[in-house]
């Protein structure tokens, strides 16, 4: 019995294929479908870890009530996601501390990890740990109604970007993923409602001054 191209790339374990694209070898052939939970799982962890973080530092500076809350409720969003992805198996796919491939044990969930894959969840790691630094460094600048609308621009932009992952990735979940997915992308549309409305609050109390 022979089999074609695609089915062989259909038949290869979501790892593989994930080291493929982390390779740079994709080919037009290879299907996104074959990406699955355990690509999302750690992408989710890790920008959630940096959410967290970010809106935690952002606690000890703002100043307007509304957006203190947002903070509050987008790191409850955050840690709630992440409980949902413990019950399916994926914990933070790498020890916070740690860097560098060499010595960083990876893993998402049950599945078996590649090198290559690997490497690239542990560069997302830093680039987040990077991203982190950056964030204190400029916002830490910031005082008042600056500093609230910075980062409730910031957190419109942030929930943009999350909305594109989301809705992408319940196209090629697995259905308990999806559950999740469905879940958090109700809560991100209604966080980016609630971010419009505090920018044009912020935004009229400025014109007001």
């Amino acid at each position: 019995m022979s089999y074609s191209r695609r089915e062989a790339l259909l038949a290869l374990p979501a790892s593989a294929v994930m080291a493929g694209f982390a390779a740079g070898q994709p080919t037009r052939e290879a299907p996104v479908a074959a990406a699955t939970d355990p690509q999302f799982a750690p992408c989710l962890l890790i920008g959630g870890r940096k959410q967290v973080e970010n809106c935690t530092f952002a606690l000890t500076k703002l100043q307007s009530d509304d957006a203190k809350a947002f903070a509050k409720a987008e790191i409850a969003e955050h840690e709630t996601m992440k409980k949902q992805l413990k019950g399916l198996g994926y914990d933070y796919p790498l020890a916070p501390a740690t860097a560098g491939a060499g010595r960083a044990k990876v893993t998402a969930g049950t599945a078996p990890v590649s090198a290559d894959a690997a490497a690239m969840i542990v560069l997302d790691h830093e680039v987040a740990d990077q991203c982190i630094v950056n964030y204190r460094a400029e916002m830490g600048k910031l005082a008042g109604r600056e500093f609230d609308k910075r980062f409730v621009g910031h957190q419109l932009d942030e929930h943009m970007a999350l909305l594109d992952n989301v809705q992408t990735f319940r196209k090629h979940a697995t259905p308990e993923m999806e559950t999740v997915l469905a879940d958090g992308q109700k809560t991100i549309e209604a966080h980016i409602a609630a971010l419009k409305g505090m920018m044009a609050s912020l935004d009229g109390k400025a014109k007001s001054d």
